[in-house]
């Protein structure tokens, strides 16, 4: 049942850079900041009983990218259908992750998440903002563990300087609707995969085609680095998620799909949205062929957020 594989097909949700809702009462600010890398706002929609993370990189607000979110009367639950598909990669490792790495706060949801099910995993999350911590912890009911830590650092940097090893490394930094140059290259990639165990898995969360003019690069750097590439696509968003684990030979479907019922049944986490079609971008779409892979030389990802602000 190979056709499963190397891609799959994923219903997602969450776009980075979302904006919110104009219908309805208006959101209630609780907390706006030019912090030293983006503005920041928190928003809580009174209607909804949500609250979000908003962020603005030009710094001059108001923050309309939604970068995360809570339900404030059910705190545990994954607000977003993006958080609650990226955790079908779970059903591509090799054992229950016991190593376990975030680059991208966010409101915290997703290691939370995680932490609540693995709760002997030791759990590693990067976020380069300060800020972003501090409200994570005040307005997201995120809070740091013994075997849940928060470093303050750039991706990059933390992946070159740490020597331990990681069963999933979840991919999640945005700054606005773009992804930091420097986390998109093949360069960057190499480093993810000398810091994934035997059987690991690399998730990340990606713009989809219509606004990012790189998709196609991004997917050719991704099958330059790892043996096998899903990719998995949102129905009401424009938003991709990357799963590319480094199983070889690839895992065939009928593994996938029996491992994504042994965690349902041993966890309670549905991973029942895992599809069985494909598209094989690698074999029947001439996109790839024709575009470059994204390297520390070449990964102008940034500058299609200044083009698209011009249009």
């Amino acid at each position: 049942m190979r056709a499963f594989l190397p891609f799959l097909i994923f219903q997602l949700a969450m776009v980075p850079g979302l904006a919110l809702a104009s219908h309805g009462p208006p959101n209630r600010v609780l907390f706006e900041k030019n912090s030293l890398y983006q503005y920041i706002r928190v928003e809580e929609n009174p209607e909804k009983r949500e609250r979000y993370i908003l962020v603005n990189t030009n710094g001059k607000g108001p923050g309309r990218g939604i970068q995360g979110g809570v339900s404030i009367d059910d705190p545990e639950k994954l607000l977003f259908e993006y958080y609650r598909m990226a955790f079908t990669s779970l059903a591509f490792v090799d054992k229950e992750p016991e190593d376990v790495l975030f680059i991208g706060l966010g409101a915290g949801a997703m290691p939370k998440y995680f932490y609540k099910y693995y709760r002997d995993a030791n759990i590693d999350i990067v976020e380069i903002d300060p800020d972003i911590l501090d409200i994570a912890k005040k307005y997201f009911y995120f809070s740091e563990a013994k075997n849940m830590k928060v470093h303050i650092s750039d991706g990059r940097v933390f992946l070159k300087r740490t020597s331990k090893k990681y069963d999933i490394i979840f991919l999640d930094a945005y700054r606005g609707d773009s992804i930091p140059f420097h986390l998109t290259t093949r360069e960057f990639l190499e480093e993810v995969k000398l810091k994934l165990k035997k059987g690991g898995v690399v998730v990340s969360n990606i713009v989809a085609e219509s606004k990012n003019k790189y998709f196609w690069s991004m997917i050719k750097t991704y099958l330059k680095e790892f043996p096998q590439l899903s990719v998995f696509r949102g129905e009401n968003s424009m938003n991709y998620i990357f799963v590319s684990p480094t199983n070889i030979p690839e895992k065939e479907a009928n593994v996938v799909l029996a491992q994504a019922e042994e965690i349902r049944t041993a966890k309670g986490i549905d991973l029942s949205q895992i599809v069985t079609w494909s598209w094989d971008y690698q074999k029947n779409n001439s996109k790839i062929y024709r575009v470059r892979v994204l390297t520390d030389d070449f990964a102008p990802v940034n500058l299609l957020q200044q083009m698209e602000m011009k249009n």
